[in-house]
């Protein structure tokens, strides 16, 4: 398909820029106060969970109070391609209720798709989107100061706010997980602005996207969550592609590079191991446990077993899935036929750890490839988006790359925080690839190259 055609759906590029133009219209203080309400969503999405909510909750009221300028958008929210692939999915999820074991537990997952609103309710936003993503780092880094508290607690400042994680692990307010992996969605927005600013000499977008890229590693490694360190080392690794692929070499600047490399590999690797060392060897031992003694009771051993359920959950129905909230029930079943005392495993949990088994099992082949539309064209949007003049705007491929990677070991959509960040980022990437493409005369991304690579 036609790149411009996804990102604009059912409407001209003509009706795409009246729309974005009149959702500007009325009291001019009535939009900035809209740009306020999408700015502290933004902020918030970084928050504790009834954050999340009035966040939320803030955006729905300033936007229906301008709707009668920004309606047009807003239906062009509605009919985007990438909406009715995750509203198609969605009843999907629904219909499978009707043979799940267990509703309550289906509907309880479905509810957070709520925040699916984010892509009309976002879009008459469109040409405020650098400035919103900019809000997402400032909110990621007052989260960042929750964990600095919760250090200083720890060494002492007993006054300073702490809160109840695992010895070695600290991930402020939020939990390690949701924690871990919402900051790598930040991690990449902050690659992509430090990779902009170096290969269009902008210094300043530089030094914020690369300050940004150290404390949100720090953060990362501080989570203690693996996945989320999984994640950041593909980020990171794949800056370093993009970043030797479009640098202009000399001999003098490749000597710089291999020095503040290897300066910042054994500096910050020898501060990192520090925080990191008691997680890394217990994944070590937990995976020699699972490889050498056959011992699948540790959290690592847990979770590989956990996805090999799924796979059988799958081949038992394949077609359409145990139903939306029956993969637990599946598992327990499936050990009592074995034999297997459920309470002799250390945990069986709600989901196999992994976002792309967790809607084979639970919603067969048909609820898998309806989940795969929804990634396949998010990801056509946002390789659009990152053509946005912002720096960080046009990062919302790599936050987007980020979450992703982070869940091949987690759910995208099943835990509120992570589940919030992803949609409100899906969101930005439909505002942002649209007025990137309303603001071209031409083919999309300007050239013949582009578009051989759109097509």
């Amino acid at each position: 398909m036609h790149a411009e055609r996804l990102v604009l759906g059912f409407f001209s590029r003509e009706y795409a820029r009246d729309a974005l133009a009149r959702a500007q219209g009325g009291p001019s203080w009535l939009w900035w106060v809209h740009v306020a309400g999408g700015l502290a969503w933004m902020v918030l999405v970084s928050g504790r969970t009834t954050y999340l909510e009035v966040g939320g909750g803030l955006l729905w009221i300033v936007t229906l109070a301008r709707m009668p300028w920004v309606w047009r958008a807003f239906v062009m929210g509605l009919a985007h391609p990438l909406f009715l692939a995750m509203v198609a999915w969605t009843l999907w999820r629904v219909v499978t209720l009707a043979w799940s074991p267990d509703v309550a537990a289906g509907i309880d997952r479905i509810d957070k798709m709520r925040f699916v609103w984010n892509i009309p309710f976002l879009l008459p936003l469109a040409p405020m989107v650098g400035t919103l993503v900019l809000g997402i780092i400032a909110g990621s880094f007052v989260y960042n100061l929750s964990q600095v508290s919760h250090s200083l607690g720890r060494w002492g400042v007993d006054w300073l706010p702490q809160w109840d994680h695992m010895p070695n692990r600290n991930s402020g307010w939020n939990n390690p997980v949701a924690g871990g992996t919402k900051l790598c969605a930040v991690l990449g927005l902050h690659i992509a602005a430090c990779l902009r600013g170096l290969y269009t000499a902008r210094l300043g977008w530089a030094l914020l996207g690369g300050a940004g890229t150290i404390i949100t590693l720090a953060a990362i490694v501080a989570t203690g969550t693996r996945a989320a360190w999984i994640s950041a080392a593909v980020l990171v690794g794949l800056a370093c592609v993009v970043g030797a692929w479009k640098a202009r070499w000399t001999a003098r600047r490749a000597a710089l590079a291999g020095a503040v490399a290897l300066v910042l590999v054994v500096v910050g690797g020898a501060l990192a191991w520090k925080v990191a060392a008691p997680r890394a060897m217990e994944a070590r031992e937990e995976l020699r446990q699972v490889f050498d003694d056959k011992d699948f009771s540790s959290y690592t051993g847990t979770r590989l077993l956990l996805m090999w359920w799924a796979v059988q959950a799958f081949a038992d129905h394949p077609i359409i899935g145990t139903g939306e909230g029956g993969y637990e029930p599946w598992v327990l079943a499936n050990l009592e036929k074995r034999g297997i005392d459920p309470a002799s495993r250390t945990h069986t949990g709600p989901h196999p750890h992994n976002t792309l088994l967790q809607p084979l099992a639970n919603t067969g082949i048909i609820g898998f490839t309806l989940y795969a539309i929804v990634l396949l064209v998010m990801a056509r949007i946002a390789w659009v988006s990152r053509l946005h003049e912002h720096p960080y705007a046009g990062g919302l491929a790599w936050a987007l790359l980020g979450l992703f990677v982070a869940c091949l070991f987690e759910i995208l959509h099943m835990n509120s925080h992570i589940l919030a960040m992803w949609q409100l980022l899906m969101g930005l990437a439909v505002a942002g690839s649209i007025q990137y493409v309303v603001g071209q005369d031409g083919t999309v991304g300007g050239d013949g190259k582009l578009e051989a690579l759109a097509e």
